[in-house]
């Protein structure tokens, strides 16, 4: 230990999490470099490399606590006066102890870094240029990712010389692959090798991310230590997050002895902020790369960023133009109709073209409409509950979606891959699409369960061996494109847009019958009084006139008086009937259970059928089942439908009428059947509509009665029909629900 000192970092690193090792506080820098750090404000020197005093002729303990200004002229002491915190300085090339030093210095919150490495000449600048200039006009000639990657490789081999380049890509969970390379001949290829996330920790790819370059010159030379000041605190390590010099953890670099890796240049890919991959060069002997050079990488990286943002950008650009083609395709389906599962499902387009699925479904209004190779409907239900149960979101994605309770191997095979969307989460309609499992061979460099092994003292150690070690995978899908994911985020949202469209424009409907019903309401009123008053006058005045003059009036006279007392009834049947229908319009249901054999018994009582229709004969099924309704409106809907059925059944020789139940498509209806004078089943839709009769005078009848009965089941979100034929009866079936 040098006087005055003392070590920052004298322990042995003893860990068993790599991403827990704190690399950016390491406390030793590389050999090939020289490091002082002084105070931001006083400039009084903090911390030094151990190795420092070869450089300046000085011992530690005379620079540890001294001024900066005591080694460098003022323009110098100025500037890092002056300088911004985490940007570096331009360097400066000086000479100390007799050696051409190039100084790049920078803050880091109340520390001023200064590195000194040894300059070396590049080569010619104008022929360095036309290189880079190369560079740049190859990448950009690219036409894809692949492309790209190789030519960057190539190139950046010509440049440096390194015995291998490798571009190494991250998938979603920080493994990486080497998509390309570039190595020299006689070497085995590493193309197409998995590395698992742990060979490159988070707080790695966090340094990458600031840092953008960096070398180790040589994996085997013993790092120098940092040094601090004695009146330094231990618990205030040098941030080395940004240097030059930086050393390397112990972990990495055992791991590339282990595959006999001599130095390395590692540059950063950002792609939209994020870590895309890494160029990694190999050289298996020392390599030290200038500082000139190694900006130069980090620019050719940057351009290789740019263009592969571009090429990213315009692939994606076409997707999103197709889908957005294919969305307003299903936006006008659905448009036209106003109905979502025909515009999706049934036209000439659908919910299956707008991504690379091999299955599709959409559940709405509780029904399930499937698409290509997709799931059965129960299985659909259960993945929709089960989104539901792993996210709040509105959008859910995953290339490996396995129900916990049920590995079904077809279901596994036809949904690996699940992009879903919910419409309403509320009633989980929702928009769904599956890819099918892609099983694969997978070739990782070494067995990636064993990255590292605990050795004694609970220090890690990597992996020794890097053979290709191939493990099958099964139960994923191909991952979800962005694109797919957008085009599926945007579809939700225009059919939102369409169904608040409809909203809006079912309001100003509800706004219009609301009105209506006042006006009906109105109409009522006028109905019952300003109509029943001249009613009841000319009703009068002709009983008058039939009491006191009948027997002078002659024939003609005499069926006037009758016409007109018929008529006068008539018409006031006629207005008791458009208020029992005003009635019915207006009413709100009220439901509860009753037995339908009951009120038609109640029924036929009140109209005295045995009295007034002796031949009639009616069957009643006792054992009907309960039926749930408004009894007061239902009763209204018996008695129409009775009354209908005694009246065409009165010319019949042996007049007949059955109420009771039977199962119709599946569901259970109720029925009134008669054996009267029947009608053409063409007409089967005009009967239940206002004023609308298919008899001519002998029947009494306004051509409301079935219209009431219409009226009400429809208040029911019933289902209303009639099966007949001319002089074969009638049967009317309904169900309320």
């Amino acid at each position: 230990m040098k006087e005055g000192s003392s070590e920052l970092y004298p322990e042995d690193l003893k860990l068993i999490d790599c991403d827990k090792e704190p690399i950016h506080i390491i406390g030793k820098i590389q050999s090939h470099g020289f490091l002082l750090v002084c105070d931001a404000t006083t400039l009084e020197i903090t911390y030094c490399s151990e190795n420092i005093d070869t450089l300046f002729n000085k011992s530690i303990s005379e620079l540890l606590g001294s001024s900066l200004e005591s080694l460098f002229e003022d323009y110098l002491i100025n500037d890092l006066k002056n300088a911004t915190d985490h940007v570096k300085l331009s360097p400066v090339r000086l000479h100390l102890n007799n050696e051409d030093i190039l100084l790049i210095a920078h803050k880091t919150g109340n520390s001023i870094l200064l590195e000194f490495e040894n300059f070396q000449e590049s080569q010619n600048a104008f022929d360095y240029q036309i290189q880079l200039s190369e560079v740049v006009t190859r990448l950009s000639e690219q036409n894809n990712e692949q492309q790209m990657c190789d030519v960057a490789a190539d190139l950046i081999k010509k440049l440096y010389d390194y015995n291998r380049v490798m571009i190494y890509k991250f998938d979603e969970n920080w493994d990486g692959i080497v998509i390309s390379e570039a190595r020299d001949q006689g070497m085995e290829t590493w193309l197409g090798l998995r590395y698992p996330a742990s060979d490159i920790p988070k707080q790695a790819r966090d340094l990458f991310l600031k840092q953008g370059v960096r070398i180790i010159s040589d994996v085997n030379e013993a790092p120098v230590s940092i040094l601090a000041h004695q009146g330094v605190e231990r618990n205030n390590p040098v941030d080395l997050t940004l240097s030059e010099l930086r050393g390397t953890s112990p972990i990495h670099i055992e791991y590339l002895q282990n595959m006999n890796v001599g130095s390395s240049l590692t540059a950063a890919i950002i792609f939209k902020g994020t870590l895309w991959g890494l160029i990694a060069c190999h050289h298996y002997t020392p390599k030290f790369v200038n500082y000139y050079e190694r900006q130069s990488c980090k620019f050719l990286t940057q351009v290789f960023s740019s263009q592969l943002l571009l090429s990213t950008t315009n692939t994606l650009l076409e997707k999103v133009n197709e889908s957005a083609n294919l969305r307003n395709t299903l936006m006008k389906q659905i448009s036209e109709n106003w109905d979502i599962s025909e515009g999706l499902v049934k036209g000439d387009v659908n919910l299956l073209d707008l991504n690379d699925a091999s299955g599709a479904a959409l559940y709405i209004d509780d029904i399930i409409y499937r698409l290509g190779d997709a799931p059965e409907e129960r299985d659909i239900l259960k993945f929709i509950l089960e989104i539901k149960k792993r996210s709040t979101q509105n959008l859910f994605q995953s290339n490996e979606f396995i129900l916990e309770s049920d590995e079904n191997q077809d279901l596994i095979r036809k949904a690996s891959g699940v992009l879903c969307v919910f419409i309403s989460k509320f009633k989980n309609d929702c928009l769904i699409w599956f890819k099918p499992e892609k099983k694969s061979t997978v070739n990782w460099a070494g067995n990636p369960d064993k990255s590292f092994t605990n050795e004694k003292n609970f220090r890690i150690s990597p992996r020794k061996s890097f053979e290709k070690w191939s493990v099958s995978q099964e139960k994923k899908s191909e991952p979800w494109q962005d694109y797919e994911v957008e085009a599926a985020s945007v579809l939700r949202q225009n059919i939102s847009e369409i169904i608040l469209k409809k909203y809006e424009e079912v309001k100003t409907l509800n706004n219009k019958l609301t009105i209506a019903y006042e006006d009906l309401e109105t109409f009522s009123y006028s109905v019952a009084h300003d109509l029943r008053a001249p009613l009841r006058g000319i009703d009068g005045f002709t009983q008058i006139l039939k009491e006191d003059y009948y027997e002078e009036l002659d024939d003609f006279g005499k069926s006037a008086i009758e016409t007109i007392l018929d008529s006068a009834s008539n018409m006031n049947q006629l207005i008791d009937n458009i208020l029992e229908f005003s009635k019915v319009t207006q009413y709100e249901t009220e439901r509860a259970p009753f037995d339908l054999a009951k009120i038609t018994n109640d029924i036929l009582d009140f109209l005295n059928v045995k009295l007034n229709h002796p031949k009639l004969k009616i069957t009643i099924d006792a054992n009907m089942p309960m039926l749930n309704g408004d009894a007061k409106m239902v009763t209204q809907l018996m008695q129409n439908l009775l009354t209908n059925a005694i009246k065409y059944t009165g010319k019949s020789e042996n007049p007949h009428i059955e109420v009771g139940s039977t199962l119709l498509n599946g569901g259970l209806f109720y029925y009134v059947k008669d054996n009267g004078i029947g009608f053409d089943q063409k007409h089967e839709h005009r009967i239940f509509k206002l004023f609308n009769r298919l008899v001519g005078e002998e029947y009494e009848g306004s051509g409301i009665g079935l219209a009431i009965v219409a009226r009400i089941v429809k208040k029911h979100s019933g289902i209303i029909t009639v099966k007949s034929a001319v002089n074969e009866g009638s049967t009317f079936f309904f169900n309320l629900g």
